[in-house]
């Protein structure tokens, strides 16, 4: 199978896996092949991207970190929280929010975390306006907490981060209506409302929800910046909670990757020219921006978690040929393992530890081969270079 972003879907491919909503419902079978109407659909729900049968890489394989069922349902609950949060404000009805139901999921996403991990990590980002502000701290949270494990959290802080992560924007309840809607840049009095947000989100916390001092004071922290340019305190460094640190990665990287109406919150200087970038260029603006506001020694955890090119991605090689990654390389991101399936000099082997460093032309002379086999790249000193994803199916 192939994983392609859903703008890229076209008339006449063929799902390898079912098409799910934001709230975790099959809405387009495994084996529909897409027509107008299936595209139309799609572009509505906001779906990030898409598994589709390519006949030449049929065994790979692609697995979700978290279940879609599981995703979909911790929205639907953060939904139902965030409108209780407004009646409760409205009404100034001192009544705690109920968060049951929050709970007993993400100790279900806890369990997952924790556990033996099958599927792959994604930043594929939401592609909904509408239901970004359920469906994006979500995702988020998944993976802040894969983070807190490998920096080696116990079980009860790594929940407290997934906590944060999915109540990181409650204080939004509380900003003048139209401003996170709004096309274009904000002005100074709407960005300085907007940067209220996570003081309201924390106060709520604290205030309506038993959550806890810890996880709302990394609400109240995780827009802080390594370098000191964060809000809403300009806290620098190990002044900023590990937890907010890992927040402040993971939200950037999946807002970066998603559809949103204005940027300029935590890009002030990046231009970006179309409403969203891939999910490899916002890893690689991470990365560009290790040591200045994300703390360093978590980006390199960051990137030995979150594959650069997830299984399933189509790439392109500098000696012509193209591929699909089989398997990522938690060690070495940068190197996947690839099943050439078009052009090239060997097209049908198996490629192990495809270095994307640098664009060398590749010199070597390769040996005809009647059947696949795997190389080790850097074993055998090939150089074969990846040199980016393909959109092209």
């Amino acid at each position: 199978m192939q994983r392609i972003s859903a703008i890229y879907a076209k008339p006449g491919m063929e799902l390898a896996g079912p098409v799910y909503d934001n709230w975790g419902d099959v809405v387009i079978p495994t084996g529909t092949v897409l027509d107008a109407r299936d595209l139309a659909q799609i572009d509505d729900i906001g779906v990030g991207e898409l598994l589709i049968v390519n006949s030449k890489a049929s065994e790979v394989q692609v697995v979700p970190l978290v279940p879609p069922e599981l995703e979909g349902a911790i929205s639907k609950a953060l939904r139902r929280v965030m409108i209780e949060c407004r009646t409760v404000l409205i009404g100034r009805n001192p009544q705690p929010i109920d968060l049951v139901l929050v709970n007993n999921m993400m100790d279900e996403l806890l369990e997952i975390i924790t556990g033996d991990i099958k599927g792959d990590p994604s930043i594929a980002g939401c592609f909904s306006l509408r239901d970004y502000n359920y469906v994006h701290p979500v995702k988020v949270a998944s993976i802040s907490m894969l983070i807190a494990r490998a920096k080696g959290m116990k079980k009860k802080e790594i929940k407290q981060v997934g906590m944060a992560a999915l109540f990181q924007n409650i204080g939004y309840v509380l900003l003048p209506q139209g401003v996170l809607d709004k096309s274009g840049f904000l002005n100074y009095a709407e960005m300085k409302a907007v940067q209220r947000h996570p003081v309201y989100g924390a106060q709520i916390l604290e205030r309506y929800t038993d959550v806890g001092s810890e996880t709302a004071n990394m609400v109240f922290q995780h827009h802080e910046k390594w370098d000191g340019s964060g809000y809403p305190l300009g806290l620098k460094k190990q002044d900023i909670s590990v937890a907010a640190r890992i927040l402040g990665i993971t939200d950037v990287c999946f807002a970066l990757a998603s559809k949103r109406p204005h940027r300029e919150e935590f890009l002030p200087s990046f231009a970006i020219e179309h409403s969203i970038v891939s999910a490899q260029d916002a890893i690689e603006y991470i990365v560009a921006y290790s040591g200045e506001q994300f703390d360093p020694e978590l980006v390199r955890i960051f990137t030995k978690l979150v594959p650069l090119y997830p299984a399933g991605a189509m790439v392109k090689l500098n000696d012509g040929s193209s591929g699909i990654v089989c398997k990522s390389n938690p060690e070495y991101f940068r190197r996947p393992k690839v099943r050439i399936i078009s052009g090239g000099r060997e097209s049908g082997r198996e490629m192990l530890d495809i270095c994307t460093g640098c664009e060398l032309e590749c010199d070597e002379k390769h040996l005809k081969k009647e059947t696949k086999r795997d190389i080790d790249l850097a074993k055998e000193n090939q150089k074969n270079v990846l040199i980016n994803e393909l959109s092209d199916y």
